[in-house]
């Protein structure tokens, strides 16, 4: 799995057909016949991959959006990884 880098640019890849359900979403790739399931945090990490923010712009908006949770960043690190790992983001070095 890809170590995200607070410098990194992460932006989301096309091509992928999007359900919101609630406050989940589903996104899938009908070329690889795959559905990535995106929890409520790793949901809110995807809409802010728009190629303009590195990880740590990232970071810093959802730590101060949840001041009081828990491990925001790792958690948005793990999310990074997560998408990196299925292909729905790549990475531009800033």
């Amino acid at each position: 799995m890809r170590t995200v880098d607070k410098s990194d640019v992460p932006h989301r890849v096309e091509g992928y057909a999007v359900e919101q359900i609630d406050s989940e979403l589903l996104l899938y790739d009908g070329k690889r016949t795959m559905v990535v399931y995106l929890n409520e945090t790793a949901l809110l990490v995807w809409q802010l991959c728009d190629g303009h923010r590195s990880s740590a712009d990232i970071v810093e908006l959802l730590v101060a959006a949840y001041p009081d949770g828990p491990a925001v960043a790792d958690d948005v690190g793990s999310a990074l990884e997560l998408l990196a790992g299925h292909a729905v983001v790549t990475f531009v070095p800033r």
